[in-house]
């Protein structure tokens, strides 16, 4: 009998490892709904020269990614020869686009009896490798003889100056589970509709760009003949850059800037297609590098769009987005700092808690309101460990920092009026308070925030009201204090320079702050 239990532990052990190892094998599962294509844009190809000789037309639709079909074709992506979807027993994988048009006040031609037979399909264009997650159809003349007889347009190009065409898209995914011998087909919603006419109003493309990107991580490697590139990753562009590159077929350029060796800022060129990963060849800027570990160098890129690939604007010349943040490497962390500072200094940089806009800055200098924020959210993603997002639209007309934008949709920030933030202006005590204590509730919304018991400072009366929770909780958690006397001194500008941090005003007493805030959090 013991052996028999024996035997029975055994074999119930490597039935459950060979569970578990199917378990980890199969724990893939795509979306079974997937949203419409995004920020969809239309332009109209051709012209009357082409209409006397041969009749030739057609219509470009330009689309962006949905979050579930990237999820789909990021999870195909194969690395040692398969990928997650493939391990998973997942394979034929399609994701196309369809669309549909209707003119005037007619019917969709997705409503009519055949739509089926003749319906316009095409591949998606995507491509999660190089992260590209745009893409645009061509809709010729051809696809319109249904209502266009041999797809001729009555008029050509005038036809529009009295009549209106209507486009909308939507995505077809298909795969097949050969573990199973299922077969798997979902159709997204149509997306929204756009239109065609002569009298349409034309979109401004310099409000459209005027969003910084934001710039996640830039390496330093080589390729296999041993040539030096940089490799940049970006987050996703806004949805306004998203829809000018719809209505120009494909044409937001990237142009990336780079700094090395703390020379001057240098323009390394603009690179086609909109993606959220691309590289630059470095050889003219690391030819001599002894190590590429060793190099010192900032980056930052910005979108360029050159006027002419869309007309419809009338205007000539090009026009950039703000830049991104700047990522850093081997750059000191900081300089200037005072003596006292240098501890805690040392362990913000071990945490990641100096900015980029504070890399190899002097610390004994005054802080701005706009360094003070990125700070702020700087800490609320290395303590939450969640990304945050901007602001959109920008409530600002004297800022399009990204950072800036991050903070005020967490709360952290609610600018200096209903439409400026005032980056520049110099920071007092009680407005880093205020921002330190929102960055906190933001990172732990379920905490007690009581100052039950907290008495007054003896210059309470100097303390606008919005800022007196905020001043009593930092000081009861120790993180901003009083003078000798007790008093908070809300509108200091300048510092103390004293460890005990009486002065927030400079930046590396600023930096002291955060780094008490974050270990506290922690």
């Amino acid at each position: 009998m013991k052996n028999l239990k024996g035997r029975i532990i055994i074999i119930g052990l490597v039935f459950l490892l060979a569970f578990s190892s199917l378990t980890v094998f199969a724990s893939y599962q795509p979306p079974t709904k997937y949203s419409a294509p995004v920020n969809v844009g239309i332009i109209f190809n051709g012209d009357e020269l082409d209409y006397d000789e041969n009749g030739r037309w057609s219509f470009d639709i330009g689309y962006g990614a949905s979050d579930e079909v990237r999820e789909l074709l990021q999870a195909a992506i194969w690395e040692d020869d398969t990928s997650i979807f493939d391990e998973a027993g997942f394979n034929s994988l399609g994701v196309g686009i369809e669309y549909d048009y209707k003119i005037d006040n007619g019917q969709w031609r997705s409503n009519l009896d055949g739509y089926d037979e003749w319906v316009p399909e095409s591949y998606a264009g995507f491509n999660p490798e190089e992260s590209v997650w745009v893409g645009s159809v061509n809709a010729t003349e051809y696809n319109f003889d249904e209502i266009f007889e041999d797809g001729i347009l009555p008029g050509g190009k005038s036809y529009f100056d009295n009549h209106t065409i209507y486009f909308r898209v939507r995505f077809t995914v298909g795969f097949y589970n050969s573990d199973t011998g299922t077969e798997y087909e979902y159709y997204s919603p149509w997306s929204s509709e756009v239109s065609y006419s002569n009298n349409q109003k034309p979109e401004n493309p310099a409000v459209l760009i005027n969003h910084a990107p934001n710039l996640l991580s830039v390496e330093l490697k080589k390729y296999d003949d041993g040539q030096p590139y940089l490799d940049f990753k970006a987050s996703k562009a806004h949805d306004d850059v998203q829809l000018l590159n719809n209505i120009s077929n494909q044409r937001i350029f990237t142009n990336v800037w780079l700094k090395v060796n703390n020379g001057p800022w240098v323009d390394a060129g603009s690179y086609m297609s909109m993606t959220e990963q691309f590289t630059v060849d470095a050889n003219d800027y690391f030819v001599n590098a002894e190590s590429y570990d060793s190099a010192v160098y900032e980056a930052k890129f910005r979108y360029s769009f050159d006027l002419a690939y869309y007309p419809l604007a009338g205007k000539s010349g090009d026009v950039y987005s703000p830049f991104s943040n700047v990522i850093s490497h081997g750059m000191p962390a900081y300089s200037g700092a005072s003596t006292w500072a240098t501890t805690e200094l040392d362990k913000a940089a071990e945490y990641g808690l100096i900015p980029d806009i504070l890399l190899g800055a002097d610390m004994t200098k005054q802080i701005n309101r706009e360094e003070f924020c990125e700070l702020a959210v700087l800490l609320y993603e290395k303590s939450s460990g969640k990304t945050s997002t901007p602001a959109n639209p920008n409530p600002f007309t004297d800022t399009v920092n990204s950072q800036i934008l991050k903070a005020y949709k967490l709360g952290i920030t609610a600018g200096t009026s209903a439409t400026a933030f005032t980056p520049k202006k110099l920071i007092t005590r009680e407005e880093c308070a205020a921002m330190l204590f929102r960055a906190i509730k933001a990172i732990e919304p379920n905490g007690d925030y009581s100052i039950t018991g907290v008495p007054d400072f003896p210059d309470q009366k100097n303390i606008y009201s919005w800022a007196v929770d905020a001043t009593k909780y930092m000081s009861k958690i120790g993180i901003i204090k009083g003078d000798s006397s007790g008093n908070f001194m809300p509108k200091a500008t300048t510092t103390v320079q004293q460890a005990a941090g009486y002065g927030m005003a400079t930046r590396e007493a600023a930096i002291l702050m955060a780094v008490r805030t974050f270990e506290n959090m922690n």
